[in-house]
């Protein structure tokens, strides 16, 4: 499969289009939790985790699958999955500060450190992978690409809607 072809099938199959009702179902769910429990002291971490990294989780675990669909070599599946490791060890890292500061165990200025620190860290390395993977497969389609894609389907919208 050519990359272009990739990049159309990865947006016509994105999660992107289930999006926003899992979204509602997770608001839901806020409200539910909200209407039984009496602690408020977690609630903006609460609803920042189920309303924002979730469906990130979701969506990245959904984007590893096409992926892997793509070609059937052992280094190239493994390289895909180290990729995926690497968003899920980013998300919850995040997660894992915003507890550690709403829960006052951290200052802000280490939330911000530590953030800056780890999304720097999985960019580059997500960037090296991508490389690596470059090499295995030439016609692997890097998250920059898909994001022009999405830029350029929108465009094409506006324009003819």
């Amino acid at each position: 499969m050519l990359r272009e072809e990739r990049m159309e099938y990865l947006y016509d199959k994105s999660w992107t289009k289930k999006g926003p009702l899992f979204v509602m179902i997770i608001g839901v769910v806020t409200v539910i939790w909200l209407l039984f429990n009496d602690s408020r002291m977690s609630l903006s971490l609460f609803i920042i985790c189920a309303a924002v990294f979730m469906p990130l989780l979701v969506a990245t675990w959904h984007k590893l699958q096409l992926f892997l669909e793509f070609n059937d070599s052992s280094t190239y599946r493994r390289f895909i999955y180290l990729k995926g490791t690497i968003q899920f060890v980013l998300l919850t890292g995040v997660m894992f500060l915003l507890a550690l500061y709403s829960l006052k165990y951290v200052a802000l200025d280490t939330l911000g450190l530590g953030c800056a620190l780890l999304v720097a860290s999985c960019l580059l390395l997500e960037s090296w992978l991508d490389w690596k993977i470059l090499k295995i497969d030439d016609e692997h389609v890097v998250e920059s690409l898909l994001g022009l894609m999405s830029r350029k389907k929108q465009k094409r919208r506006k324009v003819n809607g």
